[in-house]
């Protein structure tokens, strides 16, 4: 048997205050989110697939995922904060992995249409593109944002 990873409490970068819990099948990460951050939790997502023997879904989970933070950084923050409290939760199910961040704001995300130049307003298009399904749902606390990523037929 596999050992799991270890309940952690340390920063992901400099600076930033998270908390990781494991148990069989499911991560979960507690993070104060900044910019800096994002690359650290696609790295524990990465580590987590890689545990579990899921490397190949590694390109199409930590894309989203970064998606996903991405969009609670840049929409849930309130102006002038560096940071914003979210929570992600790697779930593995049979046939691959179910992805859910969470974050204090209420408002749903809706895909928007990017223009050529633009340089944002694609996140959630491609999270549309990567997974085999996603959606959003208000919770007591602000809303989930989730994306379900399946094994290759």
């Amino acid at each position: 048997m596999q050992a799991d990873l270890l309940v952690a409490q340390q920063p992901i970068t400099e600076g930033t205050s998270s908390a990781v819990r494991t148990r069989a099948g499911a991560c979960e990460i507690d993070i104060a989110l900044t910019a800096a951050a994002v690359s650290g939790v696609r790295d524990l997502v990465r580590a987590c697939l890689r545990l579990w023997g899921l490397t190949e879904l590694d390109w199409r989970a930590t894309l989203a995922v970064s998606e996903l933070l991405t969009n609670a950084f840049e929409h849930a923050r309130k102006e002038h904060e560096s940071s914003v409290p979210v929570k992600v939760v790697l779930t593995r199910t049979p046939d691959g992995v179910f992805l859910c961040v969470s974050d204090p704001d209420p408002r749903l995300p809706a895909p928007v249409s990017a223009g050529e130049k633009d340089e944002g307003g694609r996140g959630l298009v491609l999270v549309k593109e990567l997974s085999n399904g996603y959606g959003c749902s208000s919770t007591a606390h602000g809303k989930d944002v989730w994306a379900t990523i399946l094994h290759s037929s």
